[in-house]
């Protein structure tokens, strides 16, 4: 990964809607040429796609946290099916440590956490830590 790459995927990263001319001058290449560069960047799955950064509490779900779950033995297939299926849950990861995933939910009302965590209750045990503030949001390594 060289600096013109790393400086696209940190200028993309910052904001994905700018257009390949207006990075092409920041990073003082031909537009053809960025073009090309972030194309490769795609191949090699550097860059996996381009999203919108959005605020729960703004959208009406005010209720946002992090959930912890270790699986019952025998239930990750049904686990994996409960939470692709809720879409209260925004994210989920396969971690290390003694809770196999951690998701993140967000939901209007604790009884709807509540509700989501009940329906949870066959295939996992779950520690939950609601989200008080956002200390910073997500960012690329620092050698970019």
């Amino acid at each position: 990964m060289d600096k013109i790459n790393k400086s696209i995927i940190r200028i993309l990263f910052e904001n994905s809607r700018i257009t390949i001319s207006e990075l092409a001058k920041l990073v003082h290449l031909s537009a053809p040429a960025v073009k090309e560069r972030i194309e490769k960047l795609e191949e090699q799955k550097a860059i996996l796609g381009y999203s919108l950064k959005t605020n729960s509490e703004a959208l009406g779900y005010p209720i946002t946290g992090f959930v912890q779950a270790n699986v019952i033995t025998g239930k990750e297939v049904a686990f994996k099916k409960a939470v692709t299926a809720s879409s209260a849950i925004t994210e989920c990861f396969n971690v290390t440590g003694e809770k196999a995933y951690i998701f993140r939910v967000s939901v209007y009302t604790m009884s709807e956490l509540d509700a989501l965590l009940e329906s949870l209750s066959n295939v996992c045990k779950t520690e939950t830590s609601l989200i008080l503030s956002e200390t910073f949001s997500p960012r690329l390594p620092n050698t970019f």
